[in-house]
């Protein structure tokens, strides 16, 4: 099964179409990154090109542990990928099954490797049961070829290295690949991986790129290829030459030229003229990256006993590359302006002006909760309950149309000042920068170790914001039902209504949220991101906490504001004696201010206040309506991570897979 997925990927990636990049891998001295030669059992070196001689060198170790090094593009996953495929090609029974997995999901401080294992393997191959998976993984039965050490976070390495350490001390096989320069840093402050060889990819001499893509192309071709191979052939030091030593640039080129017009040649390359640098020959070939890895066409079946995985199809039609390489633009060059290479989920779009920015969460907010309005009091008034407004219309489609109409005015009635007030309010809480409350989370009894309540003056300012919020939303919805229904019915009594309907509401929804902002602030308690699982998890994690808070404190929030209303009604007929200045209340009116609180007050605050909300208007809403982002953004920035590789993962957050690239799908197109 292993291997079918594998065989499916491989020509997927076209490694082995028709021969796999001759990559040469050297041993790394034993005083290097490597353990002792007497540990480990002999140095391994081969080439990707020839993969059996390289399986034998592995499988000749002693424990068989491997340590794969390379930079940007090097081929490390590549030769994980063709590493696989042969050791499963020449298993035997009772040997264990290499298996490929992503690295970028372990949390090492908090989850053992044997632990982490049996979740990954129950993830990607579904129909197999729990106690299976726990007796392959016990049993040794599994050889883990983990992929991406630089693919956790700078503080994790370290950690990772150590947990590897203890989890194989009393033995068992292990292929990892990393990054050279991370895997330094991380041995640097824990310790190399015991027992295990190193091996470094090296450049590819002039020599072995002219014989692969003379190889690569069929004989009636190879004249195409001819004065590019000659050419390398006379300088290897050419700039062409040294773009090309990039296994990634090598394939870049011949999915470039080999499905080229008649009109293009690869030998355009050398013109010093057009290419007087590497980085010149680079951006070229960058160009035409999102056309090779992003290929149409309709995508093969999973293989047996393994489900389709979250995938995202490039769109329909010619444009579809252009529309890739545009989202891949605006994310270049969003990290351009923040002068940071790591890309955050809860990020996205605050690039934009504070002020536009407050625009879009108000708006946002305000049609939410005015949307909520609209329905509850439509519903209301098809069934006779909503008391402000005289007694509905015979026959149900009559009234069903004056409940709209009604709603509607509701709807703006509140969603107005409601999206004043949380625009006012995401511009205090961002003060020009992002929201990041995925650094806290509800506490419950004091579990986590951290701070157990937030300072004095932050919960005062909270519930200082809270209750100015909710003064300014409950007083402005009881001003502007006087301001609508005076219109309406041209009685100026109804204005004065309006402004006892002002001070009642106001109060109520005041008091509620100044004791909702309290204890939402209260609760909340710091966690770190270096130390947080992938993106997708971490988003997860940060809904679900969002909307533990808002179960939590909404039905309390809308309860508070029930008897805010009846104490501040009360209070209020006592001191105005003209009954038509306050409408009466009823059972289905506070109901309804109190479910209108409840669900409304806490849609706005989740949405202007919150990292969530923030990335669900922002990435989720405002920048696919404006075509900058696609609208399943999350899983296209997975696919580019998993299946084309332009993006890689470093804890939390996603990278261009390599400085370059982000510069250059953050150029303006030509």
């Amino acid at each position: 099964m292993v291997l079918a997925q594998w065989r499916q990927e491989a020509a997927l990636r076209g490694l082995q179409d028709p021969v796999p990049i001759p990559v040469r891998w050297r041993a790394t001295p034993s005083g290097g990154f490597g353990d002792h030669l007497d540990l480990t059992g002999g140095p391994v070196e081969g080439s990707a090109a020839d993969l059996g001689s390289f399986a034998d060198a592995f499988l000749r170790l002693r424990q068989r542990r491997l340590v794969v090094l390379g930079g940007a593009g090097s081929g490390k996953t590549s030769l994980a990928v063709l590493l696989v495929i042969e050791l499963l090609q020449r298993m035997r029974e009772g040997h264990p099954v290499p298996v490929l997995l992503s690295l970028a999901s372990w949390q090492p401080r908090i989850e053992h490797l044997a632990t982490w294992l049996e979740r990954q393997l129950l993830l990607e191959y579904p129909h197999l049961s729990v106690e299976t998976v726990r007796d392959l993984v016990h049993g040794r039965r599994v050889l883990p070829v983990l992929d991406g050490l630089d693919e956790l976070s700078t503080a994790e390495r370290p950690v990772a290295l150590r947990a590897l350490n203890s989890a194989l001390a009393a033995g068992g096989p292990l292929v990892l690949t990393c990054r050279t320069g991370d895997y330094a840093e991380a041995v640097q402050a824990a310790s190399v991986l015991r027992s295990a060889a190193v091996v470094r990819a090296e450049p590819l001499a002039a020599e072995a790129v002219s014989a692969y893509l003379l190889k690569c192309a069929t004989p009636l071709r190879q004249d195409r290829w001819r004065p590019l191979t000659d050419a390398l052939a006379r300088d290897p030091s050419s700039p062409v030459a040294t773009a090309l030593s990039v296994p990634l640039l090598l394939w870049l080129c011949r999915a470039v030229y080999e499905h080229a017009g008649p009109d293009r040649f690869p030998s355009e390359l050398t013109d010093s003229g057009e290419f007087p640098t590497a980085e010149a020959v680079e951006r070229h070939l960058l160009r035409a990256l999102v056309l090779s890895v992003y290929a149409g066409g309709p995508q093969p079946p999973p293989p047996p006993g393994r489900t389709a995985s979250r995938g995202w199809s490039i769109p329909n039609g010619d444009r579809g590359p252009e529309q890739v390489s545009r989202w891949f633009g605006y994310l270049a060059q969003h990290l351009g302006q923040r002068r940071k290479p790591d890309l955050a989920w809860w990020e996205l779009g605050t690039v934009m002006r504070p002020l536009p920015r407050m625009i879009v969460v108000g708006v946002t907010a305000g049609s939410g909760v005015g949307l909520l309005v609209w329905l509850t009091d439509c519903l209301l008034y098809v069934y006779g309950y909503l008391y402000i407004y005289p007694g509905p219309s015979q026959g149900l489609m009559s009234r069903l149309m004056d409940g709209l109409f009604v709603g509607f005015w509701n709807g703006l009635i509140y969603g107005i000042p409601a999206a004043l007030v949380f625009a006012l309010i995401h511009g205090r809480a961002i003060r020009g920068s992002a929201l990041e409350p995925v650094r806290v989370r509800i506490r419950i009894l004091g579990r986590t170790g951290q701070p157990k309540v937030r300072p004095v003056p932050e919960i005062l300012a909270r519930a200082r914001t809270g209750l100015l919020a909710g003064l300014a939303i409950g007083g402005g919805a009881g001003l502007l039902t006087g301001v609508v229904n005076t219109l309406f019915y041209a009685e100026f009594a109804w204005f004065m209504a309006g402004l006892v309907n002002a001070v009642v509401i106001g109060l109520s929804f005041a008091l509620a949220g100044g004791l909702a902002g309290g204890l939402m602030a209260w609760l909340e308690a710091p966690v770190d991101i270096e130390a947080a699982p992938g993106p997708r998890d971490l988003l997860n994690l940060n809904r679900e906490t969002v909307l533990l808070q808002w179960l939590m404190i909404g039905p309390l929030f809308g309860l508070v504001a029930v008897v805010g209303f009846r104490f501040t009604f009360e209070l209020m007929s006592g001191i105005v004696r003209d009954g038509s200045l306050v409408w009466s209340a009823s059972l289905a009116g506070e109901l309804r201010i109190g479910l209108l609180t409840a669900v409304g007050a806490g849609l706005g605050a989740v949405l202007s206040m919150t990292a969530w909300g923030q990335w669900v208007v922002l990435a989720r809403i405002w920048l696919p309506l404006t075509r900058r982002l696609p609208w399943r953004v999350m899983t296209f920035l997975e696919d580019a991570h998993r299946k084309r590789g332009v993006l890689r993962q470093a804890g939390a957050f996603y990278q261009f897979r390599h400085t370059r690239l982000q510069d250059h799908f953050a150029r303006p197109p030509e």
